[in-house]
């Protein structure tokens, strides 16, 4: 036969085991909507390795453009501002 105290003691363990499973649903849910809003790869990011500097670099290099084109774009880079995301 169970005495009062010892009812006492499942309904506890009871509540503690809906308890840890409400967290982990929560743990669970948290995770789905931290993932579904994480940004993915902007549309520059595949653009390749280097910076603009080096990509003007290479296209100088490459005979794509000429020097006075160079020292224009290189200028313009110095004085851009940087863009916030």
């Amino acid at each position: 036969m169970m005495t009062p105290a010892d009812s006492w003691w499942m309904i506890l363990a009871m509540g503690a085991g809906v308890l840890v499973l409400v967290l982990a649903l929560g743990a669970v849910a948290y995770a789905c909507v931290r993932a579904a809003r994480s940004p993915g790869p902007g549309p520059l990011d595949d653009a390749g390795p280097g910076s603009p500097a080096e990509l003007l670099d290479r296209r100088l290099a490459a005979g794509e453009i000429d020097a006075e084109e160079y020292y224009e774009r290189e200028a313009a880079l110095r004085n851009a501002a940087p863009r916030v995301r």
